[in-house]
């Protein structure tokens, strides 16, 4: 059974980015999962069409709309009022993303949902207080979809898995110029966990 995600825009660029034997990982996750978003995404998806994204992201049919209310509504209930569509800041494609993982687990009756995100400041912020009432939302990061594409057999090897890690790292982290000694240091505690939680996988599964 294809696991159900809702995916972001960051995410979608930071997977895309990340290759092994001529597959982007968005590809490998698109093969084994079922990706939707919200139409908030797919705007930015398509404002982001420079960036290269494969043509299969851009499908309409991976846009979804709550049942249970509108959009507008669930903002309202969500974040006191309807946020501006492409307004800086507002983090609308993160929350409109989360209204439609909700609305597919508790009304469409989805098993389970992956909310797929590596925008860290909407996790910490305004969804941090929301993720935790749904328990039934699994969140994962790019880093998370290399775990699972591991597990699954798609990434070959513990070589190539920590090689994605290290992809996504040098792709979300600032210009080793431009790191501060704080950032370094979270970087290579997430390297170290990543690779922990890959040998794990390997002796369990391998």
């Amino acid at each position: 059974m294809k696991l159900n995600c809702i995916i972001d825009t960051c995410s979608c660029l930071c997977l895309d980015n990340a290759e092994f034997q001529q597959n982007s990982l968005l590809k490998c996750l698109n093969d084994t999962s079922i990706l939707n978003y919200s139409n908030e995404v797919h705007i930015e998806l398509r404002d982001h069409s420079e960036k290269g994204l494969p043509q299969f992201i851009h499908d309409k049919r991976r846009r979804l709309s709550p049942i249970k209310f509108t959009m507008n509504e669930y903002e309202r209930r969500m974040v006191g009022k309807v946020l501006a569509s492409r307004a800086s800041g507002n983090n609308k494609g993160e929350v409109d993303n989360f209204i439609v993982s909700v609305d597919q687990l508790h009304h469409i009756k989805k098993n389970s949902v992956i909310f797929i995100t590596d925008d860290k400041k909407a996790l910490r912020g305004i969804l941090s207080d929301w993720l935790t009432a749904f328990p039934g939302i699994k969140i994962w990061t790019s880093y998370e979809v290399v775990l699972y594409l591991y597990a699954e057999n798609v990434i070959p090897s513990r070589e190539i898995a920590m090689e994605m890690i290290q992809t996504i790292i040098s792709f979300t982290a600032p210009k080793p110029s431009d790191r501060s000694e704080k950032t370094t240091e979270e970087l290579i505690i997430i390297r170290k966990n990543y690779s922990k939680r890959i040998e794990t996988i390997s002796k369990l599964l391998k």
